[in-house]
Formats: C-alpha cells, structure tokens, sequence
C-alpha cells in the first residue's frame, strides 16, 4: 500500500508506515499534481490542497484523510461518485482557533484601550470552533452572541441581525459558494457599512468569506475599523496594502496548534485502520511531547485581568504570527508565496493552555481559568 501525504502532517511515520510497510510518500501539499498519485492508495492532506477529479483521476486512491476540520476543499461529489472514501477531523484544531482569538482580543484592547472583556463580540458560525468559542467566552463573562443558520436557537432573524452589531465581529464558516446561505463574500462593502464604524472583523475560517477588495476600501475610508485576518482570497501571495492595513496579518495558522495537528493525525490515523478494518494500537498520547512551559505560579498580588492575559500570551501571542507575516512584504508573487509556505512548514512548536497547570490560590477566579482551559493545582 502507497500512501502520499501532505509533508505538514506531524507524525505520519510514527502512525502510519506500519500500515503502508514504509511506503510513504510526504510532498508539498500545495504542489501535489495528478502524477503523484498515479499509484498512491491513500492520500492524507490538510486545507491548502484542492482534492477533486483533477488531482485524482488515473489514481488507485480509495481513501483521502484530511488532517482539518474543515472539508470545502474536498469534492466530495465527485468522491462519493467514484467510491472514494473520505474523512476530516472534526473539532482537532478548535481550542487552537479559540486561543488565536482570545489572544487577538487582547491586542486589540490593548489597542482600544479598554479591558478586554468588556468587547462584545458576534460569532459568524457556531459548529465546532464557533461554538467553543462561544461557550469559551460566555465563560468568561463576554458580551457575546452567535449566528448559525443550521443550529436550532441560534439561527433566528434575531441573531443575524445583532451578530454583525458587535464590536468584533469573528467568523467561522465553510465556504458555500450558492443557495440561501451562501458564504462566499460574505462580507462586502455593503455588509462593511451595516457594522460599526469601529468595529473589529476577524478572519479564520476562510479567506473568501469576505470581499478582499472591498475590506481594503473600507480600512483605507473608516480608518477607525480594524482587521485581522489570518486567511486571505489572494493565499499564498496577498496583496501587501491588505497586510499593512490589517491590526494583526497571519499565514493561515490560526488552527496551527501542535496539539491540534497532532490530534488531527490520530483522528485520521483512527478513520483509515477503520476504513481498512485493522486493529489501531497506536496512541497519541504515547507520542505527543511535553510543552516547554508546563507549570506557572502566580502570587495574590496577581489580578485576574493581568494573569488572564499572562497566562494566555505565555502559550500563544498571535503578535509574533503577525511580525513573522511582515516578513513577506516587498517581495514579488511568487517569493511571497514560498514565504507565506515556509511560514507553515516551519511553523514554531505551539501548544494549548490544556497544557498548561496553574498553582492556585484562594484570591484565584478558577471558573475563568478552567474556561481556557487550564489545569488548576491546589498550592
């Protein structure tokens, strides 16, 4: 059995080369064309690779893993049509998506110059990263509402109508290109002047959900609206005004946790033993490595608004995504979009506040730190 994979997939040998006796494949998942697949058996990708009948046709491939929650760049039609099995991993890099918005609130109070909380923010979206969020920040006592057509008591004229009033505005949606609740462009101009002239729109999901052109119009017009966007419709090379313009630019790794890819790995790793019918003996936590911070004591003079935003920024701070980004600026089409490629691929170890333990003491709001996610130890 051949199997080709994305080379951004963490621990392929270690979960797959007994299944394929070795014979595996990694490439870049951008660059991967018909002729690599000509004999693969299975192929293991992530979101930046288009998998329909282009890529696929000639090919012996029965099974297509990809290592996201997401699935919009995956025919599945045409999947389904030629008894191509496929599976995503559904919510594996979603606590990493919560923590880059977190950690965007805090930046952007920083430069609102009020606390951080109080935001309010609407959620476009409320499947499995939205809605963690969602429960994330109403946890943390967050002014915040959510919009999901598909989901029962979010999905009402009411909820769309306040979700785009917020003072930020975050999305998280598939790419629907047609029907009533078509998401491509989403976010137009029109749309753009409905918000609050100072509002904060936050991208993650992806880059087509808003207008491009037309978000840059409206930063260079309203220059009190902010942006963060960490997709783009122009990926690999987006436009350097667009960049500039943004409060926070990042290369579409707001998921890029290493918790997250890992967990991805294992979901999928799971699907295809189940898809061949063999036993799957091998377990994530058995591979996984330790976190380089993995303890943090705080004193009683500690304030929870300065501790929340310590302990935050001490596992992930979407600033230094942001100053990795301006790298890319200044440089053509094609050199930006190795960049933006290297970015990925040689993407620093990130993990989750899960990982995280915290010696408490008696003055410590443990409900707000168990939202994040951390683990609280008794001093």
């Amino acid at each position: 059995m051949k199997i080709v994979a994305d080379e951004n997939i963490p621990l392929l040998n270690a979960f797959f080369d007994d299944i394929c006796q070795s014979n595996l494949v990694t490439l870049p998942g951008r660059d991967m064309t018909q002729a690599d697949l000509v004999d693969a058996d299975v192929l293991l990708v992530r979101s930046i690779t288009q998998v329909n009948e282009q890529l696929l046709k000639g090919s012996n491939v029965k099974f297509v893993g990809t290592c996201t929650i997401g699935t919009d760049h995956l025919d599945k039609d045409y999947l389904s049509r030629n008894d191509i099995h496929f599976q995503n991993a559904p919510g594996c890099n979603a606590q990493a998506v919560v923590e880059y918005v977190v950690s965007s609130l805090l930046t952007l109070a920083e430069r609102r110059q009020v606390p951080w909380q109080q935001l309010s923010v609407g959620i476009v979206g409320a499947g499995n990263v939205g809605g963690r969020l969602f429960k994330t920040l109403k946890a943390l006592h967050v002014n915040v509402c959510a919009y999901d057509p598909n989901i029962e008591g979010l999905n009402s004229k009411k909820h769309s109508q306040a979700v785009w009033m917020q003072d930020v505005v975050t999305l998280h949606t598939p790419i629907i290109n047609e029907g009533e609740f078509k998401t491509h462009h989403l976010v137009n101009a029109k749309r753009l002047n409905e918000m609050k002239p100072n509002a904060c729109i936050i991208n993650s999901c992806r880059g087509s959900v808003i207008n491009n052109h037309d978000l840059l119009n409206h930063l260079n017009s309203h220059p009190e609206f902010l942006a963060i966007l960490d997709v783009w419709e122009q990926e690999p090379a987006p436009q350097d005004e667009l960049i500039r313009a943004c409060l926070l630019a990042t290369p579409h790794i707001a998921g890029y946790s290493l918790d997250g890819k890992l967990m991805g790995t294992a979901m999928i790793y799971d699907a295809l033993c189940q898809f061949l019918k063999l036993p799957a003996p091998i377990k994530l936590a058995a591979l996984a490595p330790q976190p380089p911070i993995k303890e943090v004591n705080m004193s009683e003079q500690a304030d929870m608004e300065f501790m929340l935003r310590k302990l935050v920024r001490s596992v992930y701070d979407v600033r230094d995504d942001h100053f990795r980004m301006l790298s890319l600026l200044g440089l053509n089409d094609k050199d930006k979009a190795q960049g933006f490629d290297v970015l990925r691929k040689k993407y620093p170890m990130r993990r989750e506040l899960n990982n995280l333990m915290l010696a408490s003491h008696s003055m410590l709001n443990t409900d707000w730190l168990q939202a994040l996610g951390l683990e609280i130890k008794e001093a």
